[in-house]
């Protein structure tokens, strides 16, 4: 099992799967490991987050990391040719409360082995355009993300069970970002909250401090935070 690399890009539900005949559906949005390495299994007793959340100020869109399962049942000596090989998928987002809806595809690849088979994959379900378009700087916005992945198998298209998953865009970083003031001034130590390991600014909270560049006057924000002023520079 491995992660397939992407190619491109408060309502308390939590993620959950439309019951249908589709050949294969998605289980969870897996939880990335502790560390700072988004890597990933494809094991099905990976821990998995119900609901996401993510900083409206954040540079990058929330990163979606979904763990797939195959209902294609193959003989043995037939598993290759019963293989789905995935391309990507359908995403619409919609503003929890009946508002705004933008929709997308999402490109991404890898293969999915029948007889129950698992593997994780990972893309933007919330771009930047789309926090920006869809969230608040003064309130927090409920976004519901619609997914439905789709690939070939024998040649002909196949398309999995949409997928409904609910991310939260915190207005002002509340929650999420917890400033410690100048990068120059903080003590040598390291950041206690890291953040996500595949998008510090989701799911959890990061320890950030602010730059000024002495050259340009431009002040930055560093996550995790970063006791260097060479940061700022």
């Amino acid at each position: 099992m491995r992660l397939v690399s992407t190619l491109a890009f408060t309502v308390l539900v939590v993620g959950c799967v439309d019951k249908g005949d589709e050949g294969f559906f998605i289980l969870n949005n897996t939880a990335a490991p502790a560390g700072t390495v988004c890597t990933f299994t494809g094991d099905a007793a990976q821990p998995f987050i119900a609901a996401g959340s993510i900083a409206y100020s954040a540079p990058e869109g929330y990163v979606f990391t979904p763990l797939l399962e195959s209902r294609i049942t193959a003989v043995m000596g037939q598993e290759a040719t019963r293989t789905i090989h995935l391309e990507g998928a359908n995403v619409t987002l919609q503003v929890a409360n009946g508002g705004m809806k933008q929709s997308f595809t999402a490109l991404f690849s890898g293969s999915l082995a029948p007889n129950g088979g698992t593997t994780n994959v990972s893309f933007e379900v919330l771009p930047k355009t789309s926090i920006t378009a869809l969230g608040n700087a003064t309130q927090n916005t409920e976004i519901v993300a619609t997914v439905t992945p789709y690939g070939t198998l024998g040649g002909g298209r196949i398309e999995g069970e949409p997928f409904q998953y609910p991310i939260t865009i915190v207005a002002n970083g509340n929650g999420v970002i917890n400033m410690l003031g100048s990068c120059a001034s903080m003590p040598p130590i390291s950041a206690s909250h890291t953040g996500n390991a595949c998008n510090p600014y989701q799911d959890g909270q990061v320890d950030c401090c602010s730059c000024t560049n002495p050259m340009s006057m431009q002040t930055t924000t560093v996550c995790p935070a970063t006791p260097d002023f060479t940061n700022c520079m």
